[in-house]
Parts: C-alpha cells; structure tokens; sequence
C-alpha cells in the first residue's frame, strides 16, 4: 500500500521507494529508507501534507511524495500474547 493510504497512528515498513534519484535522494535526506519504520501522526486540512513519524522524529511529506512510498502495515497484535516471561 501507498503511504498516503495509511491510518494515522498506524506503523509501517517502507518496502519500495519509486521515483527517480532526486525523490529518494530526498526521502534519505529526511531520513526514510527502504525498510524503516514510520507511522502517519496527522493529516494536512484540504489534501495539505502528511506528518510522518520517523527516528523518532517528525517529517512533513507532500502527497506526491508519499504517493512514491510503498510501506507493509506492522502487525502490533503479533508481538502480544508472548507466554515468556
């Protein structure tokens, strides 16, 4: 799924980058990989931008961009129930 597809609050993976150079060039810079974790905190009013959570820090996204960003949802529900401990 695309990132701008994301429920806020949920967390992802980011499992393909499309776009050319500049585009992931970009997203490095902001520090949003191929396999990190992110989650969508907010939505920008009138298709506005997208604040993702990243590192532990927050990065403004414009649609188009995170139209180029493929994320796998994390199954939170997976890691509870652990009999361990």
């Amino acid at each position: 799924m695309l990132l701008s597809q994301l429920s806020c609050g949920v967390s992802a993976r980011v499992t393909e980058i499309e776009g050319r150079h500049g585009v992931r060039r970009n997203l490095n810079q902001l520090g949003i990989h191929i396999g990190d974790v992110v989650s969508l905190a907010r939505r920008g009013a009138f298709r506005g931008p997208l604040l993702v959570l990243v590192h532990g820090m927050q990065v403004a996204l414009g649609r188009g961009v995170a139209n180029q960003v493929y994320v796998q949802p994390i199954d939170v529900e997976a890691g509870k129930g652990d009999s361990r401990e």
